[in-house]
């Protein structure tokens, strides 16, 4: 075993219970930021992360003795906030006052009715406060508010009783307020975890988990990585140690405090849910147990959490160190399992959103951290800058019904692994999913479509892009194909900046690698279609407490005179996972990837568009062509597909064979690349393409006339 593993496990699985004034935030020098997975292995909750002169230190939460055994396996270790008492809260209620001020709004006349929906280890009450129309309506879609999974994280809890306070109060006073609320069932659950919330403000500060005997002398399951989806998947996303921050409980479900709310969800479940924890200032969604693991509703998370150009949440906290919350799936943070998120959103199709609220300015290179400054103007501010998430999150729910997703299909990737979203029309609907890629065609799916299933995958032969894809359905018939295309191979001109590395690529032996400089492409030659897309394969170094160190994608226009963001690249992914972007009309763009002080790989890249491949439903005995005069480098060749042997081949007028390429049997799609990948071209001029189908012989004239 790894002697940084051995030690650390060696006195969480012997440290006993935490006693009072015992846990600190405490600060670990690293070495590398691939070090944070041996923290999270033994379950200490990475809470943040900072650099200071060019040396990196993790804040945990530990114990003495756990800061002890991190400086014997090599990881230093020092407290810097102890747990100290503090000075009784004026503004952060504990939980017998959030109970009052619940009771008040009902005692007001205010439109709430309290449900419990169960009790905790020590039987105190979960409380749910349903803003509205009393009782249920199955018409009527549910939206929840969830707060305080973790006990030390009081804004979490603050956040979701003035919730509760405003919705019943201030909503309800304007007409369309009142309109959400008599069209919706709304919920608010402002401390899930009651009896280790009031720990924090009787006894320790920094106390996470719940308050369970573990019959070890330890207390305390972590009760977001205590739920039934992917529970126990490894010990990366939780632990099985019973003194670890993350311990996962014995088995999945079993925290009644986790039991009340899977029952809540049996009988209301969440079209829309919100998770409110601290801090960090992210908007997380699924999925977070693996890296590089994409949730079939994708597309829909992030038309509600907005892009990491434009996220939905900004941040007006003075001096804080982001100035918009970073929306991502939660691998993006680190693996989870056993969380909330990610139930929620497999088990009933919950929309589901992990809010991580601002770790506030940055007081000693800290921030306010768990400690959240009892000052009202700051709560407010954090308060005021979630609420326009909140009530989009209300007027949109409609949006969520039936899986209606924002786009009927979205292309995510077609090289080396097609990847197509599409949204259901309302209706559960047969899709079939064809590719022509290299020299093989194949149906790659053809299945029910319904919530959750949305995505189609095969990976193609290494080295090979595909011609194109189709997808088909009885309201949908679209051809897309791929319009440019760097494999990063090494022998394209007129690429700089970068350097080739040959440690995993995606596609082929080499992809790109950088820290801190810039990679540049030449003037794509592609037509002038509208809807393209640049979709490119990626994985980076990075965290999301490091703000400071993220990568950047534009375009030019102007031949580089001036650049345009086209997305930015944040966080951890150590496993490659697709980036589309919408491009609009690329002919003559360049490209500029722009790395921020963090390791970022690339590979892959290519432009994909519906309008350069001709609708597939090609009339018989016809040779369809995307473009004539063909102006870009790639033309597709299209035709009813049939049975028996096929073969393309284009001559000069003057007979001499310049490119020929045997199709398999049933493809209806075929490219002719102009370009090879020595940089030489086809000449223009005048051209014969002949498709022999069996006995059956297609012709097309065909004009050459590019840029040269």
């Amino acid at each position: 075993m790894n002697p940084t593993v051995a030690a650390i496990a060696l006195v969480t699985a012997t440290a006993g219970a935490a006693t009072a004034q015992e846990l600190a935030v405490t600060r670990v020098r690293l070495d590398s930021l691939p070090q944070l997975e041996v923290l999270a292995r033994q379950g200490f909750e990475v809470s943040g992360v900072e650099e200071q002169g060019g040396v990196l230190f993790a804040l945990v939460v530990a114990t003495e003795l756990q800061r002890a055994a991190l400086g014997v396996a090599g990881l230093p270790a020092a407290a810097v906030t102890a747990a100290a008492p503090t000075a009784p809260a004026v503004n952060f209620r504990d939980f017998s006052a959030v109970e009052s001020v619940l009771a008040a709004l009902v005692t007001a006349g205010r439109p709430v009715t309290l449900d419990t929906l169960g009790t905790s280890w020590e039987g105190r009450p979960i409380l749910a406060a349903k803003i509205g129309t009393p009782g249920d309506a199955p018409e009527r879609p549910n939206v929840l508010y969830v707060g305080t999974h973790h006990a030390r994280e009081w804004i979490a809890a603050e956040m979701a009783v003035r919730l509760a306070e405003y919705l019943a109060d201030s909503l309800p006073a304007t007409a369309a307020g009142a309109a959400l609320l008599a069209t919706r069932d709304v919920w608010v659950v402002p401390v899930l975890n009651p009896d280790g919330y009031q720990y924090t403000f009787d006894v320790e500060r920094f106390w996470r988990k719940n308050r369970r005997p573990n019959g070890d002398g330890t207390f305390g399951v972590d009760l977001n990585r205590n739920y039934p989806g992917f529970w126990g998947l490894d010990d990366l996303g939780s632990s099985a140690v019973t003194t670890a921050e993350t311990y996962r409980g014995p088995s999945a479900g079993s925290e009644p405090e986790i039991q009340a709310l899977i029952a809540f969800h049996a009988a209301h479940p969440p079209d829309v849910s919100v998770s409110y924890h601290s801090y960090t200032g992210l908007i997380l969604y699924p999925y977070g147990h693996a890296s590089g693991a994409i949730a079939p509703d994708d597309p829909l998370f992030r038309s509600f959490a907005g892009t990491p150009l434009a996220p939905a949440i900004e941040e007006r906290l003075p001096e804080s160190s982001r100035p918009m919350y970073f929306p991502g799936p939660g691998w993006m943070l680190y693996p989870t399992n056993g969380e909330y998120t990610e139930w929620a959103y497999r088990a009933h199709g919950s929309i589901a959103f992990t809010v991580e609220l601002t770790s506030g300015c940055c007081v000693g290179g800290l921030g306010y951290g768990f400690d959240f400054p009892d000052d009202s103007a700051a709560i407010a501010q954090v308060f005021n800058d979630n609420l326009p998430f909140v009530l989009a999150l209300l007027e949109r729910t409609d949006s969520v019904i039936a899986g209606a997703a924002p786009v009927a299909v979205r292309i995510e990737s077609l090289w080396p692994e097609i990847r197509i979203a599409a949204a259901p029309a309302g209706a559960t609907r047969t899709v079939e999913v064809r590719a022509a890629v290299g020299s093989t065609a194949r149906t790659l799916a053809a299945d029910t479509l319904d919530r959750g299933r949305r995505f189609w995958r095969w990976r193609g032969p290494l080295g090979v892009e595909p011609a194109g894809a189709q997808v088909r359905a009885a309201d949908l018939n679209l051809g897309m194909g791929i319009l440019w295309y760097e494999g990063v191979e090494g022998s394209t001109p007129g690429w700089s900046g970068w350097a080739l590395d040959s440690a995993g690529a995606i596609e082929g032996r080499r992809s790109w690698r950088a820290v801190g400089d810039t990679l540049v492409s030449p003037p794509l030659n592609l037509p002038a279609v509208p809807d393209a897309r640049l979709v490119f394969w990626t994985r980076h170094n990075g965290s999301l407490f490091l703000p400071d160190r993220y990568g950047v994608v534009e375009v030019s226009r102007d031949g580089g005179g001036s650049w345009t963001p086209l997305a930015r690249v944040e966080g951890a992914a150590p496993e490659w996972y697709p980036v589309s972007i919408p491009l609009g009309n690329a002919d003559g763009a360049r490209l500029r990837f722009a790395s921020r002080g963090f390791t970022w790989y690339v590979d892959a890249i290519h432009v994909v568009g519906t309008s350069s491949t001709p609708d597939v439903a090609v009339a018989q005995g016809v040779l369809g062509v995307s473009e004539n005069p063909v102006r870009s480098g790639r033309v597709f060749f299209t035709w009813t597909p049939a049975s028996g042997d096929v073969r393309l081949s284009v001559f000069t007028f003057t007979g001499d064979l310049v490119h020929r390429t045997a199709v398999p049997a049933g493809a209806g799609v075929v490219a002719w690349d102009l370009t090879n990948r020595t940089g030489q071209s086809v000449a223009n001029g005048v051209y014969l393409a002949v498709l022999e189908v069996g006995s059956e012989v297609l012709r097309k004239r065909l004009f050459v006339a590019r840029a040269q």
